[in-house]
């Protein structure tokens, strides 16, 4: 009779173990955590667009670090999103993609959806009145981007939960950029396309230190950037080619991205912020299949490059935003 009031009391003591392992906080010392514990200086982060991008990214670290993932390449997605945060509120992190590269789903209305996302991101970028949700909104495809991008080429395929989140807040974006009167103040207008510069031209192999030939090309870009009235951003990514591993290039090219902000600075290209960033191999803009030899080595140098791309402010008087363009007056001569 006694084996089975051991066998009872085991039993026992192992429930009321497992019962006082799930009561315990989840994730203890877990990114999870770490982003609960940041929110609040999210929070208090005073543009509100920057602090929709920062409180996003927060909970979606969080959440991120609450699924099970299968993919060895976005273990880390929660501790990129905590990165991402953590250079919003103060700087110490480092800004970067969630993703690879945009790799869209084969599903027809996936794609409309992320479509209608995208036109709501860029029509909040190029607005004056872009308030928090629009910021959040950000993150939130960026992680739309990052679960199409973990099942690109598989048989197993999620993300419309993702999409139908960034979805639902891009219609409440569209509906406050709706409602919403300018200011009559000057507004940031982004250079359509970024001025794209060659890492073979700035640098030497494997280096982040500008060469004289590249100290010159920026000597002549900072010269045309200063033309500007006023810049409100300047954003500075680094890429590489495919070979080297994907630490490396991505550290290559920050550390390139990080020389290029810096040599602007110095020329006095005076911005409200600059946006510097390492993307290492993604975005391609060269295509070369192939074992690593000369001929592709030098068929993918365009995608060896830094990008820069400027929002400068332009005058806007104030009458042309309310009422439109109006027809040119005569102007009177001067004595």
């Amino acid at each position: 009779m006694k084996k089975p009031i051991l066998r009872s009391a085991a039993l026992a003591v192992l429930a009321a173990t497992c019962a006082a392992t799930f009561a315990a906080p989840a994730f203890a010392g877990s990114i999870k955590s770490e982003a609960e514990s940041l929110m609040p200086a999210a929070q208090r982060l005073a543009d509100p667009y920057r602090r929709g991008v920062a409180e996003a990214y927060l909970e979606i670290a969080g959440r991120q670090d609450s699924q099970v993932l299968v993919s060895n390449v976005y273990n880390d997605a929660a501790k990129r999103a905590l990165a991402n945060a953590r250079y919003l509120i103060d700087g110490s992190g480092q800004r970067q993609p969630m993703f690879r590269a945009k790799n869209w789903p084969t599903r027809d209305n996936w794609v409309q959806a992320i479509r209608a996302i995208e036109a709501t991101n860029a029509r909040a970028s190029a607005s004056s009145c872009k308030g928090e949700s629009a910021g959040r909104l950000l993150a939130l495809t960026d992680e739309v981007w990052k679960e199409q991008d973990e099942t690109h080429g598989t048989r197993w395929v999620h993300g419309w939960e993702s999409i139908e989140r960034a979805k639902k807040l891009s219609e409440q974006v569209d509906d406050e950029l709706n409602r919403c009167a300018p200011p009559p103040v000057d507004v940031p207008t982004a250079v359509e396309k970024p001025v794209a510069l060659s890492t073979d031209a700035l640098f030497d192999f494997d280096s982040a230190t500008l060469t004289p030939n590249g100290k010159a090309a920026l000597d002549t870009l900072a010269s045309k950037l200063r033309q500007a009235r006023a810049i409100d951003a300047v954003a500075v990514t680094g890429y590489t080619d495919r070979f080297g591993s994907v630490e490396h290039n991505r550290d290559l090219s920050s550390r390139r991205a990080q020389s290029v902000a810096d040599a602007l600075r110095e020329r006095g290209v005076n911005a409200a912020r600059f946006d510097v960033r390492g993307a290492g191999s993604v975005a391609p803009v060269a295509t070369c299949p192939g074992p690593k030899t000369s001929a592709v080595i030098a068929c993918l140098a365009p995608n060896r490059r830094v990008e820069v791309r400027v929002s400068a402010l332009v005058a806007q008087p104030a009458a042309a935003q309310r009422q439109g363009p109006q027809p040119e007056q005569p102007q009177p001569q001067q004595p």
